[in-house]
């Protein structure tokens, strides 16, 4: 990995672990030639979802908008960001495990 402040090649990992959510792992680095360290993350690289309007105009996915739509849908009951975040998270794995590599919007309504 390319130290950021020296830009040597040459790097060893001091610590390795799992983000809090488990989505990535956190890296701490130090630089064979500086000493300096830094941090890099490892995740998984999502291809994009496209979804597929009601015109047939194509979009890429995007979770923040099922997100705020469930806040303004909420607003008034008794929900918490909590169980609202939970909803997004499993709509959101549920979408990515069922379509591959487009849904309709009709479809991510459902």
């Amino acid at each position: 990995m390319k130290c950021r402040y020296c830009n040597s090649m040459e790097s060893r990992v001091v610590d390795s672990r799992q983000t809090e959510d488990g989505t990535a792992i956190r890296r701490r680095r130090e630089c064979e030639k500086c000493g300096r360290r830094f941090t890099t993350y490892e995740k998984i690289d999502v291809a994009p979802l496209m979804v597929i309007k009601k015109d047939q105009k194509r979009q890429c996915f995007d979770v923040e908008k099922i997100r705020t739509g469930l806040i303004k849908a909420c607003e008034k009951r008794p929900i918490s960001l909590e169980q609202i975040d939970e909803l997004v998270r499993s709509v959101e794995m549920e979408v990515y495990n069922r379509f591959d590599p487009e849904v309709s919007s009709q479809a991510i309504g459902e």
